[in-house]
């Protein structure tokens, strides 16, 4: 086996022998299901004609029959596949359909696509290729963007973009989430770090512990503990007058995502560990939003706040002068409350969460 890659359900191998073979993990893993029969692969494709060096699964999965899966080879190609599972009988059989073959001067030894996949990225022996995908069909009715390739027999061999700054043997290649960074390492152990648009190398990263050669990369957003991606988010919140009680206009509140140790250092916080940090983020006008919220309710009835305050509050149900029934109207009237503010509570992260990824993204770009 000399390249693996997974997603929800499935595994994906490929080999020396050239062959690439899906298999079930729920097969796979249930020895007592399999019995003293071998595993067998719900789907095998075997048009290479060198040992697999790197494979890809699009990020729709492989399973729900909308999946694409990429295999490169020594034989100088990267292979586009439709894969589409059906169940036969008690088993679940996969039918592999090539779409595009991708050819390159020299052979393959790692692939990235993009999330959309709309680009290929090969390291090779020859050096660091980018194809496009899909191309802009000129003219007619037909015009737009449209995939390359689609059949068995389409081979593409040109439109291939090289980066002429990268070395001339690449061992393997890495995409950011956001598609707009490639990192690529030599089997001398030199990391760079390149600008897709532009396939400009923005830095390079140098270390004596790769000395003895990369042969895997992996691409990761670093959670905030350790470093990871610090962003402002702005949310528009309607406050309420003190003295009507109607909207008045719209506030902007800023929350800052930070890593815990700075949050930790700027709210005076004594030593602990990253993880142990508390998290104390207060977004503004939000303690009048709650104490109107509590006035709001009643305050003689309780709502859930311990156990024994549930059975007390079921055990004054019991009364049969007729209060039940409205104690049980009071209950559903504050259901009610708690239910329209859970709801803007969800909008307002939802609000805060999009501010914060978009504000990030475009710092990024």
């Amino acid at each position: 086996v000399t390249a693996l890659a997974s997603c929800p359900g499935t595994l994906v191998s490929g080999g020396e022998d050239a062959a690439v073979h899906v298999w079930l993990l729920s097969q796979a893993v249930d020895q007592l299901a399999a019995g003293d029969a071998a595993v067998a692969p719900i789907a095998t494709v075997a048009e290479h004609t060198m040992p697999i060096t790197a494979i890809h699964i699009s990020q729709a999965g492989l399973l729900a029959g909308r999946g694409r899966l990429y295999t490169a080879s020594r034989d100088h190609t990267c292979k586009q596949w439709q894969l589409r599972v059906a169940r036969e009988g008690e088993r679940l059989v996969g039918r592999a359909q090539l779409l595009a073959t991708l050819l390159y001067p020299a052979a393959v030894s790692d692939i990235a696509i993009d999330s959309n996949e709309t680009r290929a990225f090969a390291a090779t022996a020859a050096g660091l290729f980018q194809t496009n995908l899909y191309a802009y069909a000129a003219g007619g009715a037909g015009s737009g963007l449209a995939a390359l390739g689609g059949t068995g027999d389409s081979v593409l061999s040109e439109g291939h973009v090289r980066y002429p700054a990268a070395e001339a043997r690449i061992a393997a290649v890495g995409l950011s989430l956001d598609g707009t960074l490639l990192v690529s390492a030599t089997g001398e152990g030199v990391v760079r770090v390149w600008d897709t648009a532009s396939r400009q190398c923005l830095r390079t990263i140098s270390d004596k512990q790769l000395g003895s050669g990369v042969t895997q990369l992996a691409v990761r957003l670093a959670p905030p503990p350790l470093g990871g991606p610090r962003a402002l988010a702005g949310a528009g919140l309607r406050r309420a007058d003190g003295a009507s009680g109607r909207a008045g206009p719209q506030k902007a509140a800023s929350v800052s995502f930070a890593p815990l140790q700075r949050l930790a250092r700027e709210n005076g916080a004594g030593e602990t560990t990253a993880f142990e940090a508390a998290v104390k983020v207060t977004l503004g006008g939000a303690r009048e939003d709650m104490a109107r919220f509590d006035a709001a309710l009643s305050s003689s009835e309780p709502y859930g706040e311990t156990a024994r305050g549930a059975m007390h509050l079921l055990g004054g149900l019991r009364a049969a002068d007729g209060s039940a029934k409205r104690q049980v109207a009071s209950l559903w009237q504050q259901l009610e409350r708690l239910q329209r503010h859970n709801a803007r509570t969800r909008l307002l992260n939802d609000e805060l969460y999009q501010g914060a990824v978009t504000e990030w993204l475009s710092r990024r770009r």
